[in-house]
């Protein structure tokens, strides 16, 4: 009986114990968010952000709702010996915090939402929200939903902080960007490098990108990207490898399209662009080949025009060579200059010549008969 007693005394005080320490730490966890200043928390951001983006940076006022919701009205990040234009711009920042590290100080984000980010007046991006989010020992862990330029994206991936030149490691699956020339990196496809142009468009992408480095920096051995990409309803003017093409029939430079569909990896310092389809009123094109980051270019492409905006002489020669208004074309130079030559077999190049000659030789007659009529 002694030890029953015993046994159950026993158990009350481990109950009660429990009981003291789970709501000890129960009124810690939430006490402690009310003794977080606003200070505090500025500090924290400025220490994350110090030397991490070889940026400078400018936090907005920081508010702090109980228990774990921090607010911060803006934040402006700008490369280093850039000018202001360049500045990447986060308004309404919501982030969520973790209580137990709070005890500590220590702030562990779990959540974020950002009403808006501007990138440099180049990309807009609304409504970011983490689905997942974590950020220890200066590497990033999410999953993202947000809208770039109106279209849904989702973004999954990490990126480490700890080097100098961050190292990122994501999986991107957009609808329905609307893209202007302006857009970061949309000249990695030769056809829509412009310096006085514009190119518009609907940009759908699918794959990943990992890399090492930032902006401009990231183009260097470390790139690894696959993508499939699709644009409706596109535009181009002032690119000088739709110009060269379309030079061949005696047409502006400026070029639209219905539809653009290709598949591109990058590796090595190369792009190698496996397929790219082009369908357009004026002419459509099918290509594969690869552009060096330096800007050197070896494309393979069939160009077909629309039967009726082509000349008399094109579409006899193209009659000539492939009997479907199509021309096989070389593309071969750099990005600013490159050399479009129509690549004819030696077949078809008899033919050719066979064909002109004959042309020749039925004008030359028609002269002549003419000529004895009129006598």
């Amino acid at each position: 009986m002694q030890m029953q007693t015993n046994k159950r005394t026993w158990l009350k005080w481990l109950v009660i114990s429990c009981g003291i320490g789970f709501c000890i730490t129960a009124v810690v966890i939430f006490v402690a968010p009310i003794f977080i200043s606003k200070n505090f928390l500025k500090q924290k951001i400025d220490q994350t952000l110090a030397g991490r983006l070889e940026s400078v940076h400018q936090v907005g006022p920081v508010s702090f709702n109980w228990p774990n919701r921090v607010n911060i009205s803006y934040l402006i990040i700008q490369r280093q010996k850039q000018n202001t234009a360049s500045s990447i711009r986060f308004e309404n920042i919501q982030g969520t915090v973790k209580l137990l590290p709070l005890i500590l100080k220590k702030i562990v984000v779990k959540k974020i939402a950002i009403q808006e980010i501007n990138y440099e007046n180049r990309l807009l991006v609304k409504d970011l929200v983490t689905d997942k989010f974590s950020f220890e020992n200066g590497i990033i862990y999410t999953s993202v939903r947000l809208n770039v330029n109106e279209g849904p994206t989702t973004i999954k991936g990490s990126v480490d902080l700890k080097p100098e030149k961050p190292v990122f490691d994501i999986l991107i699956n957009a609808k329905d960007i609307n893209i202007t020339q302006d857009v970061p990196n949309i000249n990695l496809l030769p056809i829509f490098i412009v310096k006085e142009g514009e190119i518009g468009g609907v940009l759908s992408l699918e794959g990943y990108v990992r890399g090492k480095g930032m902006g401009k920096e990231i183009l260097n051995k470390k790139l690894d990207v696959n993508m499939n990409l699709t644009i409706k309803d596109g535009h181009i003017r002032g690119n000088k490898l739709i110009s060269s093409i379309l030079e061949i029939i005696g047409t502006k430079d400026a070029y639209s399209f219905d539809l653009m569909e290709a598949v591109i990896q990058i590796k090595d310092e190369r792009i190698h662009t496996q397929k790219m389809n082009i369908h357009g009123p004026v002419m459509s094109l099918s290509a594969s080949g690869t552009t060096e980051f330096e800007g050197k270019i070896s494309y393979d492409a069939v160009v077909k025009f629309n039967k009726e905006r082509l000349s008399k002489d094109i579409e006899k020669i193209a009659d000539l060579v492939l009997k479907q208004n199509e021309l096989p074309v070389e593309i071969r130079g750099t990005t600013k200059d490159p050399k479009v030559a129509v690549k004819i077999s030696k077949d078809n190049l008899e033919n050719l010549v066979k064909g002109l000659v004959n042309d020749f030789l039925d004008d030359h007659k028609e002269k002549h008969k003419k000529e004895r009529e009129s006598h």
